[in-house]
């Protein structure tokens, strides 16, 4: 038999051409204003896709699932600081951390600080703990004469004997 080949190839049936299904209100997949927020969420380092679904709906009126603002910052590559410091070069998390430490010439940033600059300028969160080593990697002096007495405490120093007394008294008892 040396008929026509029967066999076709057939596609597979789009049973929903148009992408509305029961969710009414979940803007379609390519929606600007969706992708333009979830952006300004990584600059502003909101990474919890709870939150970032809460906000969304609080701020502009849109209903996003947890797992939707999951599904689409993972489309769009945006990632928290530590699959960002895993995924990145070498050579580009090195110089993202030499142009913000060249912007301080009097060594006066540290890691938090430094990191908050990249996010700003950059848009990219490297972890703390790489800024740290890297910082102590390239400029080990700078690193270390850096002022860290600015940092405020809490801590209520009580130094007389009748203030300690008083404290003492002032305690509930069980």
């Amino acid at each position: 038999m040396s008929g026509p080949s029967t066999t076709t190839l057939t596609k597979p049936h789009n049973r929903n051409p148009t992408g509305r299904n029961q969710y009414k209100n979940c803007p379609p997949k390519n929606d600007n204003q969706v992708t333009e927020l979830l952006y300004d969420y990584q600059r502003r380092e909101i990474f919890d896709k709870k939150k970032i679904s809460q906000l969304l709906h609080d701020e502009h009126g849109i209903k996003l699932s947890e797992s939707s603002v999951a599904r689409r910052r993972r489309a769009l590559g945006l990632y928290a600081s530590g699959v960002t410091t895993r995924q990145l070069p070498e050579t580009v998390k090195r110089q993202l951390v030499l142009t913000q430490m060249s912007k301080d010439p009097e060594k006066k940033l540290g890691p938090r600080m430094i990191k908050q600059l990249i996010a700003r300028d950059t848009g990219i969160h490297l972890t703390r703990d790489y800024i740290r080593a890297e910082m102590m990697r390239q400029d080990p002096e700078g690193f270390a004469s850096r002022d860290t007495s600015v940092k405020k405490t809490n801590s209520l120093e009580i130094n007389d004997e009748e203030s300690m007394i008083h404290t003492m008294t002032s305690l509930p008892t069980c």
